[in-house]
């Protein structure tokens, strides 16, 4: 029972950015423009408001991963390259490089993760011949990459959004499980993030020079 409604939990809080959203446009359309706004307001309050959450939690075992950490963090910023994000508009690049990566890493690895860690079978860590990795971070890892058609319709492009999302949320998970706190996910988040659009900004400047 425990397991069911920690996974109902996770599946509201995954898709809630599209529940504020629609929310938000039947009071009004013209509000709907700032649904990330509002809904990073709420994922923080909810942070508050709940003890167990890794949101504003003092970091722990940070050495543990601090080796894989910086790994992680040189493949972010080589891989964005291919990432493909490429948002329009001073308003929307500003929210994709800062305001979502808080935001779903304060809903995801803030929230949701130990939300399904507390479970004591999905938060026990398994380790593997690459990293430790627990049911709680695959299952984050895979709401996060199917959470994305919030945002996108599925095609082949949000297919690889998705597969970008669940294979940078295990290591994000991973850190934030050992951790208990989002010192070091948020910064990978938003290190790949603004890479991917330095790298599509780069790629139409060379175009239009040639």
């Amino acid at each position: 029972m425990l397991l069911l409604g920690s996974c109902v939990i996770a599946v509201l809080l995954s898709f809630s950015y599209r529940i504020f959203e629609g929310i938000l446009g039947v009071i009004s359309k013209q509000q709907a423009r700032f649904t990330i706004y509002y809904w990073g307001a709420a994922m923080i309050a909810g942070s508050v408001l709940w003890s167990y959450s890794y949101t504003f939690g003092a970091p722990q075992q940070v050495m543990r991963v601090l080796p894989l950490f910086l790994i992680i963090l040189l493949v972010n910023l080589i891989i964005s390259r291919s990432s493909g994000y490429n948002p329009v508009g001073t308003y929307n690049t500003v929210n994709f490089v800062l305001c979502f990566p808080v935001f779903e890493e304060i809903a995801f690895r803030g929230l949701i993760l130990p939300i399904l860690a507390r479970h004591p079978v999905l938060g026990q860590l398994h380790s593997t011949s690459i990293i430790d990795v627990s049911g709680a971070i695959l299952l984050t890892s895979l709401l996060f990459a199917v959470s994305h058609l919030q945002y996108y319709k599925l095609n082949r492009e949000s297919v690889r959004f998705m597969l970008f999302a669940f294979s940078g949320g295990i290591f994000f998970g991973l850190f934030a499980q050992v951790t208990e706190s989002l010192l070091l996910t948020i910064p990978l988040h938003i290190a790949f993030n603004g890479s991917a659009v330095w790298y599509a900004r780069a790629s139409v400047s060379k175009h239009l020079q040639a």
